[in-house]
């Protein structure tokens, strides 16, 4: 009788694990094919990322300025959110090693902290659709807003590796991204070489070659460490200030990142 039950309890746990799994997996594909919908939706009204042709001279316009800055607004929430994961991962990293805390507090803290990783996944996808329904009802396409926010941030960007996310992967462009805003910039030179050109368009034409060369070849781990051509840094700085308190900093492989080749969640 015992032994039946000893059985009994290990096939209801056994069960209840494949049942929580079920469901997990359920509950996470049913958000995850929502979202791709919306993301082909995107696509479908403004075409493929590396197909954004940027304004020939780099110059932003303050209406699509001010459209960028409401999509930033609008991720708030779910950056900072974020943010709290990769805290956690951090501490998690450091917990074992730390001398004040008692073994019992590093257990509690531990779960804590898996407690909050294991959220990773449907916070991930939160973060795309704020983004993604803000791009929408913005009318700004992927492909602009990943050229608007790299030439926005990028002098934050190349102070990643200083900063407290320096050893966690999302603080980095993707090889993915990297290619693709190439293939942007590319598009940007190709229309620049098609107009009249004057001296301020053959210096663009210089930067935007080198920094296409830079990037590809790796000498830039992200764009416009110096930050970007006179053009678009001249049509950024009376938004300097707001832009900045809008940076998320840590994550930008979480901020452009795109599921749209197939399930691909490289960045």
């Amino acid at each position: 009788m015992n032994h039946s039950k000893h059985h009994g309890w290990r096939y209801l746990t056994i069960a209840t694990i494949v049942f929580f799994l079920g469901a997990g997996t359920w509950f996470l594909i049913v958000p995850i094919q929502q979202s791709k919908r919306l993301e082909h939706k995107l696509i479908e009204q403004f075409d493929w990322t590396t197909r954004y042709i940027p304004p020939a001279d780099g110059i932003i316009q303050p209406d699509r300025l001010e459209r960028f800055i409401r999509v930033r607004e609008a991720v708030q929430d779910n950056c900072k959110t974020f943010q709290n994961i990769m805290d956690n991962v951090i501490r998690l990293e450091t917990l074992e090693s730390d001398p004040n805390l008692s073994a019992s507090q590093k257990t509690s803290e531990g779960i804590d902290s898996l407690k909050s990783m294991f959220s990773a996944a449907p916070t991930f996808l939160e973060f795309m659709d704020a983004r993604n329904i803000t791009l929408l009802s913005e009318e700004m396409g992927l492909g602009e807003y990943i050229y608007i926010y790299l030439a926005a941030y990028s002098e934050q960007l190349a102070q990643e590796s200083q900063g407290r996310y320096a050893d966690q992967e999302e603080a980095y462009l993707s090889p993915r991204a990297r290619k693709e805003y190439v293939q942007i910039l590319g598009n940007q030179l190709t229309a620049l070489q098609t107009t009249d050109q004057g001296t301020a368009s053959l210096a663009l034409i210089t930067d935007l070659q080198a920094e296409m060369t830079a990037l590809g070849d790796g000498s830039h781990s992200s764009p416009w460490p110096d930050g970007p051509p006179a053009n678009t840094g001249e049509s950024l700085a009376p938004y300097r200030d707001r832009l900045s308190a809008l940076y998320c900093k840590g994550i930008v492989r979480v901020e452009i990142l795109q599921k749209n080749k197939g399930f691909n969640l490289e960045g």
